[in-house]
Order: structure tokens, then C-alpha cells, then sequence
């Protein structure tokens, strides 16, 4: 249940605080005070979408904070703590949206900082809210499918046997069936988009066999070697320089090895320093260390003496190894600009080839194959199919009649309301998508004689919102919302069906709490709880403000509600004469 929610610097709003109670909560005020900014304002802190345009004029940002009470739905408490939202005993949920002009806003539930994805899972389930036009969506057939899919939450009737659907799929009522239907049908997807790649146009599909052997052929002849080309590339830089590099390791060799004419090599200069430093040693033993050094340079300078004569007799200048080297390097170079860019790309793509290559090769095997799993699936998608054509057969019997119990309660008894399910004649697999293969409609008759049509063709803009109101009240005893929201539901209604609106709306808040925007004095004076939301003038700018009204600001707003600007003894009257009346149906409606 929504117990308060504050509203701070949201567009017209400078400051709100409303605190809700249980049963029926009702908000009125003339037309442009700004009753659809508390709305919004709700939907912002369950996570709907909003802009910086909502933040109030000349300020930085705006704020919403909700609270509500989990009592009623202790597996949300759950959920949230799964989440990593905090929940004490209190049962508490604490929502804090900040809307920043420029820049990110924030968001914190329970002092934990949250997306706004997160931000719809946690309220998810905690409140319904039907917004002003959203009747006009019962226009759209779509619509009807998915409505009829969320009602089938009973236990349904499916041949002879009373059937969980929830049990038996593991998911939720008639959307069991949806999801593995649709697993099936994306599964039947895949493998009709494999046939028809196979059972494409012959000459298409022997080109590409011939071009996808010849490219198998050409990598597989090649014999391609991860490495091969950087040792490749190093043996070249050797061969192309092969002379300059013999010369200088010869040269190197004889500086520190053979020396020449009266200039002594390196090593035999080294050993001639080792052996006079060793002569005085005796006499200052701190020469120790650099005879050391000199001896370990000594030995040193032999080793790499030695390293480049054996390098100076290996090197051999080879001009046919040379051009070997050159050519393979050049197979590998035009090799890549045609497969990768690199030897492992290339045998990437060689693996790849082979295995197209071979499905090619043995596609009547694969197409025969791939036939029987269509059957398979496709037998799969017309049960799973059929169950859910049942499934929503036996839910729309039960939507429909308990439609035509509520409209009766909305000053419509001789309505006629019917959910009808079709499918295509003949219909197969190959009419299945992941919502079935039926069209979901539903018709309506509002006068005794009159036949079922079509609601769009026939319906007006009363009958469309008791329709819708009908609807949400079964929904909502389905999905178990503690805190449904409606938006001017009492569009385009008057007189007595006024009075059902206010009294349907009066019975749904005995179970749970009803926030209701409203223009009607009918269902205002039912009301268990009334705001009253004025937009008036301060210090030169427009500002929206909400009042809890006592009994004698009830009087005056139903008396204005009812007289329009006007207030006048007679509205007073006829305002005090409709809140004892409603008072005396409230007091039915508790003991019935």
C-alpha cells in the first residue's frame, strides 16, 4: 500500500506532501489545477520515464519520495532483499527519485542507490495505475490477447481435467504455455532458415561448393604453420645480409681474439693486465676485487670470441635459400590479403570452409535430417499451440462472464461481453509465432436485442471506461496489486452510471486501497479520504497545492463539483444530502 508520497519542485508543484490511507482515496480539483502531476509524479517513483522538463522553473531539480507498506505482499519484501534492498521488521519501502535538470539524476530504495531498472522491479507488483486515455488501448485487438493472457490465472478447465497451468509450466498462468512455445518456434526459426540455405538454387549452391573446394584447396596445400611466418621473415633478414654480417663477425673476432701487427687482441691485452695487477696484489690486497673483474672479463671476452668464430664459419651467403625464403614468404603475403590477416586467422577460416564445405557436400543428408526435426518441432508447436487455444478458450469463457457480472454493477445489465479466440483454418506450424496462432477479440452489445460488434466500431467514451474498469477490477483480483490508481475512469459518464462508477470503485477499496482522479461529486462522495488540488498564485508565479479536506471542505468542493464555479445554498444542500447518502451505501457495503 502506498501510505505517502512528497512531491518537491515537480512542475507546478513546489511543494506536496499526501499521506494515503486504506479504502478509497479521491482527488479532485477544477480542470488545469494539476491533478495529472500527483499522477505523474507516482509514476516517476515506480519507475516510469521522465525528463528534465518535469523539474519546476528555475530550479536544479526535482524530487519524489514514496513510501510503502509491504505488509500485504511479504514476498516482495523477499524479492527486494534478493535485490540487495534492504527491508526491516516495519515492512517499510522507502523510494527517493531525484530529477536533475542537467546532468544524471538519482535514486535510492531504502537508502540503497538504484538504477531505474531496478527501480521498476522493486515497485513491480505494488501498484496498478490506469492513466486517463488508457481505455483507448481496448481499440487495438493486440490489446485483447495480451489482456486475456494475463487474466488466465485460474485454474482452467482443459479437457475434463483440472489443469495448473502455473504447476505445469513453471511460469505464469496461459504465459506457461508462451514461453516454452516460444523457445519452440525460435528453434523452428533456426531450422527453417538452415533448409532453405540448403534447398536454395542448385547452380547457386554448386558455385559456392566449387569456390569454398578450391579455397579448402589452396589453405590445405599451403600447409600453413602457426610462426612459420615471423622464423620465415627473421631467416631472410640473415640471407639478404648474410656477407655484412660474416665480414663483421670476422672482424669482431680478430680484434678480440688474434689482434694484428703490434696492436694486442682484447683477450690478449686482458690476460697482460690480469697478470701485472696479480704481481702486486701482494702488496695492496684491495686490488683484489679489480683482478677479479678483469679475470671475469677475460673469460668473457674469450666466449664471445669463440661465439663469433662459430658464428663467422656458419653464416653461408646462399642466394637460392634466399629465394625459397622470399617465395614462401610471398605465398603467405598473397595468402593473407585473401583470408586473414594472419596465419591463425587463415586457418580460422580454413576450419570454417572445411565445414561449410562438407554440409554442402552431404546436404541431402543434412536436409533430410534437418526435415525430420522440423516435423518434430513443428508437432511440438502445434500441442503447445493447441493447449494454449484451450487454455484460452476456457479463460475467455470465464473473463467474459465475469465482465458481464461487473458491467451490471456499472449500470449495465443488459450488457453482452464475449472474448472471442479464432485461429486460422487448417492452421499448422507454419502459422504459429511465440503468442500462438489465435486472434483474441472482444465484442460487445450494450443494449438487450442488439448484436456483438466489435468495440470499436460501436463503443462510446462511457461505455469504453466501465469496460476498462470492469477489466481492472478482475485483473487486479488475479495479480493481488494492493494499491490500483485511476485516472478519470468517469470519462464520459453521468447520472446513475456515475453512481455505479462510485460504487464499483467503493466496493474494490474494502480489499485494497483505491487512489482515484475524479470529476464526478458521485464517486467523490464515497470517498474515504479526499484531496482537493488547487493551482493558485504566489509571489508572481503559478503553483500547485494539495489539501486533505475535513467534512465541511468535502461539503464545498462536492457542493462546487456539482454546481460548477457556482456555490450556492442548493449545492451546499445537495452536496450534505450526497455525502449522507454515500455514507449510508459505505455503511452497506462494510456489513455486506
Amino acid at each position: 500500500m502506498l501510505l505517502e508520497i512528497a512531491i518537491e519542485q515537480f512542475a507546478l508543484v513546489e511543494y506536496v506532501r499526501l499521506q494515503f490511507a486504506g479504502g478509497l482515496n479521491v482527488l479532485t480539483g477544477e480542470t488545469g489545477a494539476g491533478k495529472s502531476i500527483i499522477l505523474d509524479a507516482v509514476q516517476a517513483v515506480l519507475g516510469g520515464r521522465t525528463s528534465a522538463d518535469v523539474v519546476r522553473s528555475g530550479e536544479d531539480r526535482a524530487v519524489v519520495e514514496a513510501v510503502f507498506d509491504l505488509a500485504a505482499t511479504p514476498d516482495k519484501a523477499h524479492g527486494l532483499r534478493e535485490m540487495g534492498i534492504p527491508v526491516e521488521d516495519d515492512n517499510l519501502l522507502v523510494v527517493r527519485r531525484e530529477i536533475a535538470r542537467a546532468g544524471r539524476g538519482s535514486i535510492r530504495a531504502n537508502g540503497r542507490t538504484i538504477t531505474v531498472g531496478m527501480l521498476r522491479e522493486a515497485t513491480e507488483g505494488l501498484v496498478d495505475l490506469h492513466g486517463q486515455h488508457e481505455h483507448q488501448s481496448l481499440l487495438s485487438v493486440e490489446k485483447h490477447l495480451e489482456l486475456l493472457d494475463q487474466y488466465g490465472g485460474s485454474l482452467l478447465q482443459m479437457e475434463g481435467k483440472s489443469l495448473d497451468l502455473l504447476d505445469r509450466y513453471g511460469g505464469g498462468p496461459l504465459m506457461g504455455i508462451r514461453e516454452p512455445l516460444s523457445e519452440v518456434v525460435r528453434d523452428l526459426a533456426k531450422v527453417h532458415g538452415e533448409l532453405q540455405a540448403l534447398l536454395g538454387d542448385d547452380r547457386d549452391r554448386a558455385r559456392k561448393e566449387d569456390l569454398l573446394r578450391f579455397q579448402v584447396e589452396e589453405l590445405t596445400a599451403a600447409r600453413l604453420k602457426v610462426g612459420e611466418e615471423e622464423e620465415l621473415e627473421q631467416e631472410r633478414q640473415v640471407l639478404a645480409h648474410a656477407g655484412k654480417l660474416k665480414l663483421t663477425a670476422a672482424t669482431a673476432h680478430g680484434h678480440l681474439y688474434e689482434g694484428g701487427g703490434r696492436q694486442l687482441s682484447a683477450v690478449d691485452m686482458l690476460g697482460r693486465v690480469k697478470s701485472d695487477l696479480e704481481d702486486v696484489l701482494r702488496h695492496d690486497p684491495s686490488l683484489g676485487e679489480a683482478v677479479e673483474l678483469v679475470g671475469s672479463a677475460l673469460i668473457q671476452v674469450q666466449e664471445a670470441s669463440h661465439l663469433l668464430a662459430d658464428y663467422r664459419d656458419r653464416i653461408d651467403d646462399n642466394p637460392d635459400r634466399l629465394a625459397k625464403v622470399e617465395s614462401r614468404l610471398d605465398q603467405i603475403g598473397s595468402l593473407k590479403r585473401k583470408y586473414g590477416d594472419s596465419v591463425e586467422e587463415m586457418l580460422t577460416y580454413l576450419a570454417q570452409i572445411q565445414q561449410e564445405l562438407d554440409r554442402l557436400t552431404h546436404s541431402q543428408e543434412l536436409i533430410d535430417g534437418l526435415k525430420v526435426e522440423e516435423a518434430r518441432l513443428g508437432a511440438r508447436a502445434e500441442e503447445l499451440a493447441a493447449q494454449l487455444t484451450r487454455a484460452r478458450r476456457e479463460a475467455a469463457g470465464q473473463l467474459s462472464a465475469k465482465v458481464v457480472r461487473e458491467l451490471a454493477d456499472l449500470g449495465m445489465a443488459n450488457a453482452r461481453f464475449e472474448v472471442v479466440v479464432e485461429h486460422p483454418a487448417g492452421a499448422s506450424f507454419h502459422h504459429v509465432t511465440h503468442r500462438g496462432w489465435d486472434r483474441v477479440e472482444f465484442l460487445f452489445s450494450p443494449n438487450l436485442g442488439e448484436p456483438l460488434k466489435p468495440l470499436a466500431r460501436i463503443i462510446s467514451g462511457g461505455e469504453m471506461s466501465r469496460i476498462m474498469l470492469a477489466l481492472k477490477v478482475i485483473l487486479a483480483k488475479v495479480d493481488g496489486v494492493p494499491t490500483l490508481v485511476f485516472d478519470e475512469i468517469d470519462t464520459g459518464i453521468s447520472g446513475r452510471a456515475a453512481q455505479a462508477v462510485g460504487e464499483k470503485l467503493a466496493r474494490i477499496a474494502r480489499d485494497r486501497q483505491v487512489l482515484c482522479v475524479t470529476h464526478l461529486p458521485q464517486v467523490a462522495a464515497l470517498a474515504d479520504n479526499h484531496f482537493l488540488i488547487a493551482k493558485t498564485a504566489e509571489a508572481g508565479r503559478t503553483v500547485t497545492n494539495v489539501a486533505s479536506l475535513d467534512d465541511e471542505g468535502r461539503t464545498d468542493e462536492i457542493a462546487r463539483m456539482i454546481g460548477g464555479a457556482e456555490v450556492s445554498p442548493f449545492t451546499i444542500e445537495a452536496a450534505r444530502d450526497m455525502l449522507r447518502q454515500a455514507d449510508r451505501q459505505k455503511q452497506g457495503l462494510r456489513t455486506a
